[in-house]
């Protein structure tokens, strides 16, 4: 999917026909809008979306997604019919295929429900035009849903793909992007109550009771398990939802000129407390491995000084090391010779006085043993001291990472009690929705592990329950063959799993080859990126080489600027993938590649020092790239960097026209020397123009 055109019809602050072409030129693949904040780059991105899935498409950080058509134009409307908000694009997908779809909203449908919107999409193919007849699923075909975040996003809010819990949208971004969907759906479809509940109903209309019986059981523990899932599966949306709330909240105290300060403060130590946790974590696990491993040099402290004991007894004894070893004493016997040549017949005093020796003689065994020994207490009694120590330390750092946690949280409770008793209503009321939402979220957050280890306890019971079914023989012929093919489809589901995980496992490497490689062209640290087996992102630094020569890492404790590279290489690293699929042997045959862009809101905001690198290597993460960047964050470092790349196909500027300017926002953008509008004064109404700007 390569974006030719986008172009917006009172679509929100949008009024009238605006438009944007994009450029899809390889060598010049980058689009850049400069607006301020609040101007419209956000609606820009959720109108793309929008056209793509409608309602759907509009995440939970989508203030008031019913109110689609400009507001002063809906206002001033005396006929809902004949109003209506649209979104066209126009892209190429395939060789030789180009597409248009139009979403289109009228305001007596938005009176009425606003997620039934008319939706067109037709494609031109070898000159001629045709109207496609079932276009949404034509549309999640070409660009799925599950995948939309990893391609319309925004950046601020993308490091959150590093976190652990999102470890099931990295697969599922890597199964939908890569061609495997496929066999998660023919998984899907062969455990479905027409194709499994069919063979377990002929079964139990021939077997017998005790199965019949199982079976039914089965029933309801399945009926369970979907419970579990979809609630599941509510608890993470429900959680998503806050989540977007919370952070709209703090955009609005951080605009708030009475709250800011404080505000920012907050969102630094929040970050802080984020990054310290991540640290704790890895400090903890380094902690657990030593404790699991090297503990018992420390336990065993009475144990080595009781050897140590035991050695220098034996010794002072002159039982060790033996003068003699019974070895050499039976062989002597055996030869009928002592060493001095002296004849040792059976039966002879001089065989009798050799063999009393063997009583004497030690053992060798037992000589290797006691030299083994002491080596052993030799190295605990060296290494039980530095475990300890190791083990101190380790303490006295998470120790000291768990008071910073505590003070920063003291701190945000104290931010918190100051605006909360703000004179400032607006401030206040935003600071009581604040507690209220991070109150709903940490129920949430308990619910979603509490239902995951429900979840997990199901499928433990289904699992047993299975094997005892099976094991229940059929007396009836039909009854056998009814459980032969119900074995036979828990056998091929589970084989296509198999091979579901092993395809999966096998893209890793190359998707950790692409990840790698992008990874240290922009940071400036010698760290390291991957997916983990868990398919969780994450970053390692190295610690120095061991005795053997092999160089050791640990995971990095990363600022939510590094978050954030790691996430975008991530994306960028899939969507490389994806382009060139067909190339990569797999399980799986007769997999097309598919190019799409990456349209990113607020790219740079949260990046800090890695600014520069991340403009540098733009133009390398997809093969179309739409850039929805502030004056703030672009001027410097952004704009030289992707200036230096040459690869700007074509440049806009969002105009405000207005009553007033609010905030920082300035009234003029200025590039390359020269000066562009962002605002025009207007008493009559307010809404966002789209001009496009020279390179």
């Amino acid at each position: 999917m390569i974006l030719e055109r986008i172009k917006l019809e009172n679509f929100r602050q949008f009024r009238g026909s605006q438009d944007i072409i994009l450029s899809d030129l390889r060598e010049r693949n980058v689009t850049v809008v400069h607006a301020e904040n609040g101007a419209g780059k956000t609606t820009i991105l959720k109108a793309i979306l929008w056209g793509l899935y409608g309602h759907e498409g509009l995440r939970e950080d989508f203030e008031q997604p019913t109110n689609i058509i400009h507001e002063g134009s809906a206002f001033r409307c005396k006929n809902p019919e004949s109003l209506a908000a649209s979104v066209t694009l126009i892209f190429k997908h395939g060789s030789n295929e180009k597409y248009i779809l139009t979403r289109r909203l009228t305001l007596a449908q938005q009176n009425s429900d606003a997620t039934k919107t008319d939706l067109m999409l037709e494609v031109m193919k070898e000159g001629q035009t045709f109207k496609v007849g079932r276009p949404q699923p034509k549309i999640h075909e070409v660009v799925p849903l599950g995948i939309s975040a990893f391609l319309f996003f925004n950046g601020e809010r993308i490091d959150y793909l590093a976190e652990e819990k999102n470890s099931a949208k990295v697969t599922d971004a890597i199964h939908q992007m890569l061609g495997l969907k496929l066999l998660g759906t023919t998984i899907k479809d062969l455990e479905h109550q027409s194709v499994r509940g069919r063979l377990r109903q002929e079964l139990k209309e021939h077997t017998s009771d005790e199965k019949r019986e199982a079976l039914d059981e089965l029933a309801k523990l399945e009926a369970i398990s979907d419970r579990r899932d979809e609630e599941c599966d509510q608890a993470r949306n429900n959680l998503s939802a806050l989540e977007a709330d919370l952070a709209a909240i703090d955009a609005k105290l951080v605009a708030n000129k009475e709250a800011y300060e404080l505000q920012t403060k907050r969102e630094s130590l929040t970050n802080e407390i984020k990054e310290l946790r991540a640290r704790c974590d890895g400090v903890t696990q380094r902690l657990a491995k030593s404790v699991g491993e090297d503990s018992y040099a420390v336990l065993l402290g009475d144990r080595v000084a009781r050897g140590k004991s035991l050695v220098a007894d034996l010794r002072n004894e002159g039982r060790i090391p033996a003068r003699v070893v019974n070895t050499f004493v039976q062989e002597l016997l055996d030869a009928g010779v002592c060493i001095c040549k002296r004849s040792l017949p059976e039966g002879s005093k001089e065989h009798a006085a050799v063999l009393q020796q063997m009583t004497l003689a030690g053992d060798q065994s037992f000589n290797n043993a006691v030299s083994d020994l002491e080596h052993a207490i030799g190295l605990l009694t060296g290494s039980s001291g530095q475990v300890l120590e190791q083990i101190r330390a380790l303490n006295r750092e998470r120790g000291s990472l768990i008071s910073r946690i505590r003070d920063c949280e003291e701190e945000i409770e104290e931010i918190h009690q100051t605006l909360g008793a703000k004179d400032d209503d607006v401030v206040a009321q935003l600071e009581d929705r604040r507690k209220k939402l991070q109150l709903s979220r940490d129920e949430q957050l308990n619910a979603v592990g509490r239902l995951e280890g429900l979840k997990a306890a199901v499928k433990q019971q289904r699992e047993e329950l299975l094997k005892r079914i099976s094991a229940i023989e059929d007396k009836e012929g039909a009854a056998a063959l009814a459980q032969r093919r119900l074995d036979l489809l828990e056998e091929s589901a589970g084989v296509l799993k198999e091979i579901l995980a092993a395809e999966t496992e096998d893209l890793r490497p190359l998707l950790n080859d692409e990840i790698a490689k992008l990874f240290r062209r922009i940071m400036a640290k010698d760290y390291r990126a991957e997916i983990t087996n868990s398919y969780t992102l994450r970053v390692l630094k190295p610690l120095g080489s061991s005795s053997g020569g092999e160089g050791t890492e640990k995971e990095a404790a990363l600022s939510t600027g590094e978050r954030t590279v790691a996430a975008l290489v991530f994306i960028a690293s899939l969507v490389s993938l994806a382009e060139r699929r067909a190339e990569i042997p797999t399980i799986m045959r007769d997999l097309t590649g598919a190019a799409y862009p990456l349209v990113i809101d607020s790219p740079f905001g949260a990046l800090s020092v890695f600014r520069d690198g991340v403009a540098r290597h733009v133009p390398e993460l997809a093969p179309q790239v739409m850039l929805l960047v502030s004056p703030e964050t672009y001027r410097g470092a952004v704009e030289r960097a992707l200036a230096e790349t040459g690869r700007i196909g074509r440049r806009y500027c969002l105009i405000h026209h207005g009553r007033q300017i609010e905030g920082n926002y300035s009234p003029e953008l200025e590039l390359n020397g020269k000066r562009y509008p962002q605002f025009v004064h207007d008493e009559s109404d307010e809404y966002t123009e789209i001009r496009e700007i020279e390179i």
